[in-house]
């Protein structure tokens, strides 16, 4: 089997998990609910970068339900008194949309409103297609 030919299976796999996570994207941003998240803990992954927020929702039928999110996804919000942005806190609340139909399909508000081109993963997978594709094809 030619080596070029090779390429086409991570690059046949890159479409699909574009369109995979587009599609999660799009699902949330069009039917997606609006409810109010509590935030139960952080945890700091890997060392020297940001926290991942837990996140716990109860959805319209009463289903409990977690998410993640991470620091860029949730508010900086400011404590009664604070003049300096406090950050997202355990007991903090919020807000997150899901998709009704699949209820772990689940971004926060402030992600699901950022345009999908300013989405490090679908970046991602679009600069992967091209290096392949501009390597088979070049």
């Amino acid at each position: 089997m030619n080596s070029d030919r090779l390429l086409l299976i991570p690059a046949s796999l890159g479409v699909v998990a574009f369109v995979w996570v587009f599609r999660k994207r799009l699902l949330v941003r069009t039917r997606g609910v609006e409810v109010d998240a509590r935030c139960y803990d952080r945890e700091w992954r890997v060392r020297g970068g940001g926290p991942t927020f837990l996140l716990g929702f109860r959805t319209a039928d009463g289903r409990k339900m977690t998410c993640s999110a991470n620091e860029s996804d949730v508010p900086a919000g400011t404590r009664t008194g604070d003049t300096v942005p406090a950050g997202t806190r355990a007991g903090d609340t919020v807000k997150v949309r899901y998709d009704p139909v699949a209820p772990g399909r689940v971004e926060t508000v402030i992600a699901s409103r950022r345009p999908l081109w300013k989405r490090g993963d679908l970046i991602g997978l679009v600069v992967f297609e091209v290096a392949c594709l501009a390597y088979v094809l070049g």
